[in-house]
């Protein structure tokens, strides 16, 4: 029998058959096909092919096109070039000056009391002055002060870098989160149109209230207006995330960043202390205004030593030169009350400056512990919240095996339990918002932490399960009429799981009645699954498994696992597969495989063991075991108040009139809640009164048929489970 690993998720119709939903309930029209929810927000039909061709952008590739294109970072880097423009214009004009002259006149010299001179001079002049004193500290103040302004416009370039940088990451943050809701709003809206129908159904048939009927269509209206408004947030998103990258943006890898533990350290945070660009502009200003004070000695003081070379020439006489040094030199008369009021007003900037980052360290360091508290509030919130959704969604288990129990109100309890689903999962969405927004006021304090790889946020994991529970509705609860249910078909044990994973396609060479499959994997696969690739190959599987109308059910198989040890490895086997998209999980446990020393505390130790995976675990639970275990008294009841749903009865006789005859009494007396299939046995190992192998294929499915049609009017019975897949393909036809 199964004694390895695997997997399945339940159809509509084995959950009706599970629910016990009888053929009293009121009819309606047959539900629509669902549409699969969306996974990424669909591009802009305006945006050119190559842009909708383009890979999602990450978060790292979005931050590096907004640190260069975004609007507030190029207006920063013009305004840095201009101040680095103005420097290089004051370092080029300080230092020594060129001067130069010519003229040219007419001249009216007096030779004696009675006789004068008329002639013409043209002279030229050129020369050299270096400023002195204050002259030449106003030329270095013009420098240092051009100086101060480049280093400001720096500062300012990487203040808008780093202010884009959060933009980016909260605009990409949201977008994911928004994603989320959506998936969920989709999920819960998915079967709108044939619940209303029902609802209506009933109303009509007067086994509802009209307020109720009211109430209940109201959720949807609800969740239809958060969809929508989750479209817009996501819109409005992606148009951010494209004007701050500076190109179009149509999609975008959604993973939820995760960041290194060191770039959320108070002492890290506060040894960077320094670098934060408001702190870091006031220390330029008090750099700027000590370096200006020290060139204040001579204020007010002009002085200056020139030399120059000029030429002569009187026309119609001889030529003539010189050569002069002057120096030239001017002082106001209150030249020391100006000079201090200067140093004074240069020593007032110094000391605003002073405060100034003081001010700004204190800010610092108050913003940064607020963050922090806030970041950790936030984190502390999570644990409740998912506290809250696992709740919710044992609720919603709970809801529907009560269903039938609870006649026309069990229908009400049970939507108003799915919708509870979808508000506790929209708590987690929005704690895990918040929580992320919170981490990103704290980086943006310190310098650029990129995101640590592999360390996305497990979001979709953690509501991978209530999205599958969202849409396991029984068909009666989704409008399809109790009488279109499909009678309990076959069931198939599959120890290749990963061949059919790695190929969905292999479903079809499955009979038609096929309703479920049961996959076994190594360790090993079981692990892949956990990741990534393995993930969306599940999901492919399932996909294609759905349109089959066939579930897909986990399959673990190992004797130990009811003895305290084995069941301990069991949890720590399924804690990283928790979240994965199962919709079932069933585990072989069997009392013949245990030593003999072990096999008196089987009993005991199988419903510990479940009852142990029940709580661990949010797929529905089923137990594989030989169906004379099932005789013993009261144990059916222990299985089913440990959280067993279904028990697999191995009855490893071929003939199906005996199968049947041993069979029948097990499902007759199964207790409300526990369903009872049969596995019948292809392998070629046992014996002709064992399996069916001997007989081939046609004939085989002809036996486990007709075994199906003798139980088929026990409410409980939930079909015939074969092993092994492998085995009918190689039988003769």
């Amino acid at each position: 029998m199964p004694h390895r690993l695997g997997e399945r998720l339940l159809p509509w119709a084995a959950v009706l058959c599970l629910l016990g939903w009888g053929a009293g309930a009121p009819a309606a029209a047959p539900a629509p096909p669902l549409v699969p929810p969306v996974l990424a927000l669909e591009a802009p039909p305006a945006l050119p092919a190559d842009v909708l061709a383009q890979a999602p952008a990450t978060l790292a590739e979005l931050e590096g096109w907004a640190e260069v294109q975004a609007p507030a970072v190029r207006l920063a880097q013009a305004e840095a070039d201009v101040a680095a423009q103005r420097t290089g214009a004051a370092r080029a004009g300080q230092g020594a000056r060129v001067f130069g002259g010519a003229s040219l006149g007419g001249v009216r010299e007096s030779v004696t009391d009675t006789t004068s001179r008329d002639y013409q001079r043209g002279q030229a002049q050129v020369g050299v002055r270096w400023p002195l004193l204050g002259s030449r500290e106003a030329q270095q103040r013009g420098v240092r002060e051009a100086e101060g302004a480049e280093s400001l416009g720096r500062l300012r370039q990487a203040q808008a870098q780093r202010n884009v940088r959060l933009a980016v990451r909260q605009a990409y943050v949201r977008f994911a989160h928004s994603l989320q809701r959506r998936l969920l709003a989709q999920e819960f809206l998915s079967v709108r149109a044939p619940v209303e129908a029902q609802l209506l159904h009933r109303r009509q048939a007067g086994v509802m209230l009209e307020a109720d009927r009211l109430d209940l269509s109201a959720l949807f209206d609800g969740v239809q207006a958060a969809h929508d408004a989750q479209r817009a947030a996501q819109s409005s998103a992606l148009r951010t995330l494209a004007r701050l990258a500076g190109q179009p943006v149509a999609r975008v890898d959604t993973a939820i960043p995760g960041w290194p533990a060191r770039c959320m350290d108070r002492e890290a945070l506060l040894a960077q202390a320094g670098d934060d660009p408001a702190i870091a502009q006031a220390r330029t200003e008090r750099d700027t205004a000590a370096a200006q004070l020290e060139n204040a000695q001579h204020t007010g003081l002009e002085a200056g030593v020139s030399l120059s070379q000029s030429v002569s020439r009187d026309i119609g006489g001889q030529p003539g030169r010189s050569t002069v040094v002057g120096v030239d030199f001017s002082m106001p008369l209150e030249w020391r009350a100006q000079r201090d009021a200067a140093r004074g007003q240069l020593q007032s900037e110094r000391d605003r400056a002073d405060q100034l980052m003081e001010l700004r360290l204190g800010e610092y360091r108050s913003v940064l512990d607020q963050a922090l508290a806030d970041w950790q509030l936030r984190g502390g919130e999570m644990p409740g919240f998912l506290n809250r959704l696992q709740a919710a969604q044992e609720g919603l288990r709970v809801a529907r095996l009560r269903l039938d129990a609870f006649d026309g109100d069990g229908y009400s309890r049970l939507l108003m339990a799915r919708y509870a689903l979808y508000q506790a999962s929209l708590q987690v969405v929005d704690g895990s918002e918040r929580r992320a927004l919170a981490a990103l006021d704290v980086l943006a304090l310190g310098s650029p932490c990129p995101p640590q790889p592999g360390a996305a946020e497990p979001l979709p994991d953690l509501l991978a399960p209530a999205l599958t529970a969202l849409s396991a509705l029984p068909p009666a609860v989704r409008g399809e009429p109790a009488s279109q249910a499909r009678a309990p078909g076959l069931g198939w044990f599959s120890w290749s799981g990963q061949a059919l994973l790695d190929r969905p396609a292999r479903l079809d060479a499955m009979p038609q009645d096929s309703q479920r499959v049961l996959l076994s994997f190594t360790s090993a696969q079981l692990r892949a699954l956990a990741r990534p690739p393995g993930r969306a190959a599940l999901r492919r599987l399932l996909e294609h498994a759905h349109d089959r109308g066939m579930a897909v059910e986990l399959m673990l198989g190992e004797p130990s696992w009811v003895l305290p040890a084995g069941r301990e490895a069991l949890l720590a086997l399924l804690a990283p597969l928790r979240h994965l998209p199962f919709d079932g999980l069933n585990l072989d446990l069997e009392r013949s495989q245990l030593d003999a020393a072990d096999q008196p505390g089987w009993e005991d130790g199988t419903v510990a063991t479940l009852r142990a995976v029940r709580a661990a675990t949010p797929w529905p639970l089923a137990l594989t075991t030989h169906y004379r275990e099932l005789q013993v008294p009261g144990l059916a009841q222990r299985l089913q108040a440990a959280g067993a749903t279904e028990v697999v009865a191995m009855v490893y006789v071929s003939r199906p009139e005996r199968a049947a005859e041993l069979a029948r009494p097990l499902v007759r007396q199964a207790v409300p809640g526990l369903r009872v299939a049969v596995a019948q046995s292809m392998e070629d190992s046992l014996t002709r009164e064992e399996s069916s192998y001997g007989v081939g294929r046609a004939a085989a499915l002809q036996r486990w048929r007709a075994l199906a049609q003798s139980l088929s009017d026990l409410p409980a019975f939930a079909g015939v489970v074969v092993q092994a897949w492998e085995d009918f393909e190689g039988a003769a036809p």
